[in-house]
């Protein structure tokens, strides 16, 4: 068990603007949106509640899972904390805290958010509330609570019809490629979110079947949901494995946990970010200087990754003199100078925008298309 103080604390190192005084956009916000943040700024709960320190780890995940250094809550929120739940009153408590979760605002805390015309924002929080729905819905059936197995049953088709629904209707809008691509890194992660909820579900029939209908989504029975999961797959595997999503070379530069403005969009399309780092007021040159530093890194520790460098190229155009810019260099080590002349590094660099995400729009719509005519709808 984490401390609840420990936990905010956490949130606080990765987040920091969450803590900042607010002002009028939190009067705005829809009902419940922010409860969340309302959990946070609660502080501890009282000792021994259990459901008050369950609300504690899911505001503090959903605060940091997409920021760069998440808290470490995710098998408590999926299993540990469900299983520990005592009579049904306890569990029909923290049933309703998760399905209060899609209520929840994720602007705030993430950068990683496709927004689809008549179905609206789809992310990785998304496979977040996903896998603590799958949790609960695990820990229902072996309680022996068939009403609440079933609402929660219905919420995860619900949320994953809807995700399926968008990829579909994103897919068909040529010209939205690029899009399409996001939608697909994040479908293949909820539903791998979706396997990690389940976890256990096998041990009983009525977990067996939940399985059986939810599991593995991307992977095989693609007629599931239209095969909109299959297809999202299909992309990934063939164009975006390689990204990843923790970014750990990144966690070592404390000031991109200093401003919202920071988080990482979903990658490899991360040359806005890049130009953004290269234009934000308020950073120093020894900031850009470190941030390139990690980026340089990341290039080289992620054999087959795509979106460093493509940030690194954002850079280059916005930076006033480029990655080399000699108030950078001084604050580089000489292995980041280096790296920054290899002639591999440079030839990457100078692909343009306006080329790179084309391309990759291109392949994108012959998988889909190739993946249209092999999956039954």
């Amino acid at each position: 068990m984490i401390e609840p103080r420990a936990l905010i604390a956490q949130v606080a190192n990765t987040a920091p603007w969450l803590f900042a005084p607010r002002e009028s956009e939190e009067r705005e916000a829809p009902a419940g949106a922010l409860q969340w943040l309302e959990i946070l700024r609660a502080g501890e709960p009282k000792p021994g509640d259990r459901v008050g320190y369950f609300a504690l780890c899911l505001a503090a995940h959903f605060a940091s899972a997409a920021t760069y250094v998440p808290t470490d809550v995710d098998t408590k929120i999926r299993r540990a904390l469900w299983r520990e739940a005592v009579g049904p009153d306890e569990l029909a408590r923290m049933r309703a805290l998760a399905l209060g979760l899609a209520r929840w605002d994720m602007g705030e805390v993430s950068a990683r958010i496709v927004f689809v015309p008549e179905v609206g924002a789809v992310s990785g929080h998304d496979g977040e509330r996903l896998s603590v729905l799958c949790g609960g819905l695990v820990a229902s059936l072996e309680a022996g609570d068939a009403d609440g197995a079933r609402e929660l049953e219905d919420a995860i088709d619900a949320e994953l019809a809807r995700e399926a629904g968008a990829f579909d209707r994103v897919a068909r809008a040529r010209g939205s490629e690029i899009d399409l691509l996001r939608l697909a890194a994040v479908l293949t992660h909820n539903a791998g979110d979706v396997m990690q909820g389940l976890a256990g579900a096998a041990e009983t029939p009525a977990g067996a079947a939940a399985l059986a209908r939810f599991g593995d989504l991307g992977g095989k029975r693609f007629e599931r949901y239209g095969g909109a999961f299959g297809r999202a797959a299909a992309l990934y595997r063939e164009l975006l494995a390689s990204e990843g999503h923790r970014n750990y070379p990144l966690r070592e530069p404390r000031v991109l946990r200093t401003n919202r403005a920071l988080l990482l969009p979903i990658a490899p399309f991360l040359d806005g970010w890049g130009e953004s780092v290269a234009r934000l007021p308020g950073l120093s040159d020894a900031d850009r200087a470190e941030i390139v530093a990690a980026l340089v890194e990341g290039c080289r520790k992620i054999p087959g990754q795509i979106g460093y460098t493509r940030a690194l190229a954002g850079f280059d155009r916005a930076y006033p003199r480029g990655l080399e810019a000699p108030e950078l260099a001084q604050h580089q080590p000489a292995s980041v100078k280096r790296a920054l002349r290899d002639s591999d590094l440079r030839q990457k660099l100078a692909v343009k925008r306006e080329s790179f995400e084309p391309s990759y729009a291109k392949r994108a719509r012959a998988i889909v298309e190739r993946r249209l005519t092999a999956t039954p709808r």
